[in-house]
């Protein structure tokens, strides 16, 4: 490897590792993971609203949702995701938060998981990005 070719790497490394540190990175790409759905009328989402089963809305895993100390501030609550299913496309908006969600899944509701799957599956595999 040249010297021009390493001193680049090391800059793309660094750069990389500044934006993974800021949250940059965070709301771009591709993220593969488990789609469940639940019941969000029965209560108050972590954004502080109360939605009903019939609305494209979600609930992102708490890794990713990174809720501060007033969740209802939440920069994300409002924004949307773009989800694929093996049976579709669905875009979601941000309501809530999944506390028992791994890292890339999200919580459909019964409308949005409809999109994407038969609810009958109760749980899929899914690609997802912030839209």
């Amino acid at each position: 490897m040249s010297a021009i070719a390493r001193i680049a790497s090391i800059f793309f490394l660094a750069s990389a590792a500044q934006l993974a540190s800021a949250g940059a990175v965070e709301e771009r790409g591709n993220f593969y993971g488990d789609a469940t759905y639940y019941n969000p009328g029965v209560g108050l989402g972590s954004c502080g609203q109360l939605h009903q089963d019939s609305e494209l809305i979600v609930a992102v895993n708490w890794q990713q949702m990174a809720n501060g100390a007033n969740p209802n501030k939440n920069p994300k609550c409002g924004k949307y995701v773009n989800v694929w299913g093996p049976k579709g496309f669905v875009q979601v908006k941000i309501t809530d938060t999944c506390p028992g969600c791994a890292y890339g899944a999200l919580d459909l509701s019964p409308a949005a998981f409809s999109h994407i799957a038969d609810q009958a599956q109760g749980r899929v595999k899914v690609w997802w990005n912030w839209a």
